[in-house]
């Protein structure tokens, strides 16, 4: 992994996607077979603002060290990281042992106790190992349906997809700032430099998993 994003400029524009994959078969009657492929990834087109040249020197020597698409790096992404939500922080943990792969169900405890819409649908999580190291593959989930929690602070993550690989008990959860670890798609990075000596720049990611 070769670092993260500088988030000094920012980023002006994204274009997020969100790729389920499945097998469909149509037949001349209309009659469709569709089988899942159990398979997600996210992928997007982001555009910087115009950067000065210290800016915009910054990021060409962070995307240099990427080497083409054979890097990975971390990047916040605005709106997606960002919880709609309640939650602040990072403060939920997951509460159960039995957290296999495939599973689309998570129980989790740490939170602010007896909040409606403590997370919403559509927020995005990640789940990190004691000491900040992401799972294997470091993959970013989305929530499929609200999340309240009890009186004790307790709460269930309904998620997609299901689980890539088992997790801990008292495994963190990422609900702020989530780190998506991605990979640039082309070996290309273009810098569109104007006579006002502002640069801009739009780059594809895809999710490294």
């Amino acid at each position: 992994m070769s670092g993260t994003f500088p988030s000094t400029q920012g980023l002006r524009g994204l274009n997020f996607t969100n790729s389920q994959a499945n097998s469909i078969t149509t037949s001349v009657s209309g009659r469709r077979q569709v089988k899942s492929q159990g398979a997600q990834l996210f992928s997007f087109t982001a555009q910087t603002p115009p950067m000065s040249s210290a800016e915009y020197k910054e990021v060409m020597g962070f995307f240099a060290a990427q080497e083409g698409q054979f890097g990975t790096f971390q990047i916040v992404l605005p709106n997606i990281s960002t919880p709609a939500g309640s939650v602040t922080g990072n403060v939920l943990n997951v509460n159960t042992s039995s957290a296999t792969a495939g599973d689309k169900s998570v129980a989790v405890d740490g939170g602010t106790a007896g909040q409606t819409d403590y997370l919403k649908k559509g927020d995005v999580v990640r789940f990190k190992a004691k000491g900040g190291t992401p799972q294997i593959g470091s993959k970013v989930y989305i929530l499929t349906a609200d999340a309240d929690t009890s009186g004790s602070g307790e709460t269930t993550l309904n998620i997609e997809p299901g689980l890539i690989e088992a997790i801990a008990d008292d495994t963190d959860v990422e609900t702020n700032d989530v780190q998506f670890t991605v990979y640039k798609t082309s070996p290309e990075t273009e810098f569109q430099t104007g006579v006002s000596d502002y640069t801009q720049l739009e780059f594809e990611c895809s999710e490294a998993i």
